[in-house]
């Protein structure tokens, strides 16, 4: 069977591998009743800058309640501060929640997740084979 040309393709069907279909149906509440082809030039636009210039207006939190805190986890001073490469194991690398960083509630956690991944990752990808 042929696949559908993408202006034959419902721009739903065409968003959904890249955004969630509530998303989807709360910033476009019309793309549900078109087709990609039907799409004008400006119109895409139009809907590209919805989404880059989006922002969200925070309505409250769940306080202590529901706040997580984790501790512990490998000690910093056994590990690259650059590459987060063990300095007892080479080839083993330590990041996010194993490694014991502690910061301030929100959101810092997931930054340290980030950006540790992503330094020990690029030291992966730029170490030398040995």
């Amino acid at each position: 069977m042929d696949q559908p040309t993408i202006s034959r393709v419902a721009f739903t069907t065409a968003l959904a591998p890249h955004l969630p279909q509530r998303l989807i149906a709360d910033r476009l509440p019309q793309a549900s009743t078109t087709r990609m082809g039907d799409q004008s030039d400006q119109a895409l636009s139009e809907i590209l800058a919805q989404f880059r210039d989006w922002h969200l207006t925070l309505a409250g939190t769940e306080g202590y309640r529901t706040a997580e805190v984790t501790a512990g986890g490998i000690a910093t001073d056994g590990l690259s501060s650059k590459t987060l490469q063990s300095r007892h194991l080479p080839g083993l690398y330590a990041i996010g929640e194993a490694v014991d960083v502690t910061g301030s509630l929100g959101g810092y956690n997931f930054q340290w997740a980030w950006s540790s991944g992503w330094a020990a990752g690029t030291a992966i990808r730029d170490a030398k084979p040995s």
